[in-house]
């Protein structure tokens, strides 16, 4: 496929017949083109007798189509220049890879191989093992502890509260039929979106999408998506581990949902308490009290959530417990008009610096359409930071007080 610039009037969204989304955002002076399949399902799309499945299916999707067995796939993948990977997240699966210009055609055809895994038998149970030993790994961790117990008591019942990775018995216990079903449900084309940005010619693109994604199925059945009704009992519980020398503690209380218009604001609030400059920073890690402190917004389809937390020497615990309380609840001393431009400006330069690549602005542009389902420019994502106001953040301060955490604190007594 050769290079040519977009047209400025072409528009970046189109929707092929079985509902599969193109996002096409061609840079004729970039020197890369990056492309993702942005799939617009994660572990709170899960049954909590298969928490862990969407992780299972990103890990077997490496493994090879009926078309192109495990071996070829990775090396077509690495021919491309090795830049590709995948993720899960509660709300989102992502597969992407980026490569040369002149390699779109390959890119486009070995990242499509990719999405249409075999779910062979054979690479199923060497692939449940590595999993088995990845949840291991981070079992070891103390701040991954924490984090997950503090979830489970925030989120109470509700899937926004499921350990992606799953547990040990979930992760043993999912079958390949359980697998191919999640597969057929959760992958049909409405709810597929394939960005690419970057160095590449538009008409082709679109020509290749009209004969190679316009066969792909559509979802056999649409999963009930819960509402999110957070538990958020605003209790600290204590665990005690004799095995560890420091203390993980870990908090959360209710946010804002991705289509809220003050979304951006509780960006800015969260960033003007827990941000590398912030006021924890100052109160808890400059005095020496902590080796970290934060505190940051995560916003979902239909809630948000600010989560933070801290690790210290245990005898220093009820001091920092303490200061911690205090800053979050002085929050509102924190937001003048100087503080909020500072931030609000951070946010913006951070947006447009990561777009200047097209694999950073891949993740924007794909992350931001499955959250609110429209298209946002770059520019228009840092406008949004960079006319927040003080008044904004206040209004959020007061739809969010910060004042009932849930904590989980973890350390050896």
């Amino acid at each position: 496929m050769t290079r040519r610039a977009q047209p400025e009037d072409s528009p970046p969204e189109h929707r092929l017949p079985n509902g599969l989304t193109l996002l096409l955002e061609s840079d004729p002076a970039a020197q890369t083109v990056a492309a993702g399949y942005f799939v617009n399902t994660g572990a709170r799309d899960e049954q909590s007798s298969e928490m862990g499945v969407s992780h299972f299916l990103e890990h077997l999707m490496f493994k090879g189509s009926e078309a192109l067995p495990s071996q070829a796939l990775n090396e077509r993948l690495d021919d491309l220049g090795g830049q590709s990977n995948a993720f899960t997240s509660e709300e989102a699966t992502v597969y992407h890879a980026a490569a040369l210009p002149e390699c779109t055609g390959e890119l486009l055809g070995t990242l499509t191989e990719l999405m249409r895994p075999a779910l062979r038998p054979a690479d199923i149970e060497p692939e449940r093992q590595v999993i088995l030993e990845e949840i291991a790994m981070y079992a070891e961790q103390p701040s991954v502890r924490v984090m997950d117990a503090l979830r489970a008591d925030y989120w109470g019942a509700h899937p926004l509260g499921h350990q992606v990775l799953g547990t040990p018995e979930t992760v043993a216990a999912l079958s390949r039929d359980v697998l191919r079903r999640n597969w057929q449900e959760r992958y049909g084309a409405g709810q597929v979106t394939l960005a690419v940005v970057g160095a590449f010619n538009e008409a082709q693109v679109l020509a290749w999408a009209g004969r190679e994604l316009v066969s792909w199925a559509v979802a056999e059945a649409n999963p009930v998506i819960s509402p999110a009704v957070p538990a958020h009992p605003g209790t600290l519980r204590r665990l005690l581990d004799p095995g560890l020398t420091r203390v993980q503690a870990a908090f959360a209380t209710p946010g804002l949902g991705t289509r809220h218009p003050l979304r951006e604001a509780a960006a800015i609030l969260a960033d003007l308490i827990g941000g590398e400059n912030g006021a924890l920073y100052w109160a808890l890690v400059d005095t020496g009290l902590t080796d970290s402190a934060d505190l940051v917004h995560l916003d979902y389809r239909d809630t948000g959530v600010f989560e933070g937390g801290f690790s210290c020497d245990p005898e220093r615990l009820e001091t920092v417990l303490a200061a911690y309380r205090k800053v979050m609840a002085g929050a509102e001393a924190l937001i003048t008009d100087t503080a909020v431009r500072r931030a609000a400006r951070k946010a913006a330069v951070g947006t447009l610096l990561r777009a200047e690549a097209p694999q950073g602005r891949l993740f924007t542009l794909g992350m931001e359409y499955l959250a609110v389902g429209e298209v946002r420019t770059t520019e228009e994502l840092a406008a949004r930071y960079t006319a927040v106001t003080a008044g904004q953040v206040r209004e959020v301060l007061r739809l969010c007080p910060l004042n009932l955490l849930t904590g989980v604190v973890l350390g050896p007594g």
